[in-house]
């Protein structure tokens, strides 16, 4: 996901480019998959360097944690960053830096966001209306086994527990 912002490196202040992202199944690096990448990025020659904005829709697959199926799950994220040119101000984040030949790679800045964008619970769309209470009430009996606490009226009671003293003691 290079962009080349020749152009931009060396314009006056306010100039402005424009960048659309289409891109089928993605494969980052680090393994992360996605399922396609839409977008569009605006750019924006700004004093220290160029302002970076974009949105971007992708979808990647992900396992709810209350059924433990595997759904395909919409993300949208929103970029906004400032990326400082060859003379600007000095920094180590390569990421942050555009090159000498005026090329913008944004590829991992849009992995970091995308992995910033998944929630840390998914939940499949069918079980986001429904509560807890309604999930358990459609157990079967056989998978409600481990949720039965009995308690008898005898246990409840301070003295059904010899070993448990009221320490309240005088003040």
């Amino acid at each position: 996901m290079r962009y080349r912002l020749h152009k931009l490196l060396y314009g006056p202040v306010g100039e402005t480019q424009s960048a659309t992202l289409e891109r089928g199944t993605t494969t980052f690096p680090d393994g992360l998959k996605v399922h396609f990448l839409r977008g569009e990025f605006h750019f924006t020659r700004i004093n220290q360097g160029i302002l970076v904005h974009g949105e971007v829709d992708t979808a990647i697959t992900a396992q709810c944690t209350r059924s433990l199926d595997e759904f395909e799950m919409p993300l949208h994220i929103t970029l906004e960053d400032l990326l400082f040119t060859p003379s600007s101000v000095p920094t180590d984040d390569p990421d942050r830096r555009i090159g000498d030949d005026g090329w913008l790679d944004l590829t991992e800045t849009l992995r970091e966001e995308i992995i910033l964008a998944i929630p840390i619970n998914p939940i499949h769309p069918r079980f986001r209306n429904i509560s807890s209470a309604d999930l358990l009430q459609e157990l079967d009996v056989a998978d409600t086994d481990w949720l039965d606490i009995k308690l008898s009226t005898t246990d409840n009671h301070p003295s059904a527990h010899p070993h448990l003293e009221d320490n309240r003691g005088d003040i």
